[in-house]
């Protein structure tokens, strides 16, 4: 929220207008060690997508998920990651189980083709329909990308009935 308030006003209006006000006082409320209902997770989520449209919004959660590896949340996942010569995507299942509870997993399945794929298994259905939530997971790829100075291209598989997917093919 402090991100979304930093926006220049006709974001920052926009964005803030399309959350209730029990979402913007519910996160105003609650303690950076506590949850919050996915709901309202979705309805920030939703809210940045609409108002910034895909690209920009996948560029804001690059930004912050960026920043969570470097003196934030994730912070602690690196330490041990460097120690262990992980690549910072190696630790996506990890950031997801420390960022979210009772929404799924990410599993780490490796290609042939120089390949990685991340799946979203068993995320509750509002999740797995969201586009806000697909704008996230795509920024949060990016970053951990940047953060291992890795070049890869991203395809996203959200149709059907299967886990929503990202497949990256390492150039």
């Amino acid at each position: 929220m402090r991100r979304i308030r930093s926006f220049q006003p006709d974001d920052r209006h926009g964005v803030l207008d399309q959350l209730s006000r029990t979402t913007q006082n519910a996160i105003a409320k609650t303690r950076s060690d506590d949850w919050l209902p996915i709901d309202r997770g979705l309805e920030v989520f939703n809210a940045l997508v609409g108002v910034l449209g895909p690209e920009r919004a996948v560029d804001f959660w690059r930004d912050v998920v960026y920043d969570s590896w470097v003196g934030g949340l994730l912070e602690p996942l690196i330490t041990g990651a460097r120690d262990s010569g992980k690549s910072t995507l190696t630790l996506a299942p990890e950031a997801w189980a420390l960022s979210a509870r009772d929404c799924g997993e990410i599993v780490l399945v490796h290609g042939e083709d120089r390949s990685l794929r991340l799946e979203a298994r068993d995320l509750p259905p509002q999740l797995r329909e969201s586009l806000g939530l697909q704008v996230l997971f795509a920024g949060a790829l990016k970053a951990m990308l940047a953060f291992s100075k890795l070049d890869a291209s991203v395809e996203i598989d959200a149709e059907g009935e299967g886990p929503l997917a990202f497949k990256l093919v390492f150039r």
